[in-house]
């Protein structure tokens, strides 16, 4: 390592993602579940882009790989100053979206599914969970697009490779009818500003700007796999 390296230790990172990310999810559901509560009037948002996209179950994979791919970073960062940037830039993204979410809630018609099979399960779960306002902006779409532009400064190859998946978790908000086409557009939006301002507001050095190995991502996609398998052992068990 250079002079100009900061190290972070393994203990804070998963300390500070832990809080990061279980702050503003309880704070995104708190929003969504006092809208339903006082029954504040929603909006809607169709485009024609949006009558082109049938609904499929297919896509729930793709759209429920984006909640850990949302520290990604955190996975991909050696350098202290990269963490803190990138909580830095999420938190930013939440300045936009939040006084959206409170005075101006987009909502989704939705038709329920029948529970038929293990993914139509987990749907259900999903849509239990998730209420259906704070639609716009697509934090799905946002935190995507973040996480291939931030990686991609350390690790192009992983940063341009999420970059490419995320048109397609795009998609999958459409496909499941979880968000519009405006919806995406918006929080694509807000990741590439959020990006650029964090960028001229908290230089890292070039010599800083260093990948931890690859085998660290297993730290977000180990997660993920952990979490399907649990809730499919509950599914063939319980269900």
């Amino acid at each position: 390592m250079n002079a100009d390296f900061e190290e972070i230790t393994t203990r804070r990172r998963i300390g500070l993602t832990l809080g990061l990310m279980g702050g503003l999810m309880t704070l995104y559901l708190c929003i969504g579940w006092m809208r339903v509560v006082d029954a504040s009037p929603t909006h809607t948002v169709p485009t024609a882009i949006d009558d082109w996209v049938p609904f499929s179950l297919a896509w729930l994979p793709i759209y429920l790989f984006m909640l850990p791919m949302s520290w990604a970073p955190v996975c991909a960062f050696a350098d202290r100053r990269n963490v803190h940037r990138w909580i830095a830039s999420v938190l930013l993204m939440y300045v936009p979206a939040v006084p959206l979410w409170l005075a101006w809630p987009v909502t989704v018609p939705r038709d329920p599914v029948a529970v038929e099979g293990f993914w139509s399960f987990v749907f259900m779960l999903m849509r239990a969970a998730d209420p259906p306002v704070n639609c716009l902006p697509s934090m799905h779409v946002a935190v995507a697009t973040l996480a291939g532009l931030l990686i991609r400064q350390v690790d192009k190859p992983v940063g341009n490779g999420l970059l490419l998946l995320m048109p397609f978790i795009w998609y999958s908000t459409m496909a499941l009818d979880q968000h519009w086409f405006l919806d995406g557009l918006v929080g694509v939006v807000i990741a590439v500003a959020v990006e650029w301002t964090t960028r001229k507001l908290m230089p890292v050095p070039p010599e800083a700007m260093i990948a931890l190995d690859r085998r660290a991502h297993w730290g977000w996609i180990g997660p993920f796999l952990a979490a399907v398998g649990g809730v499919f052992v509950y599914w063939l068990v319980a269900v």
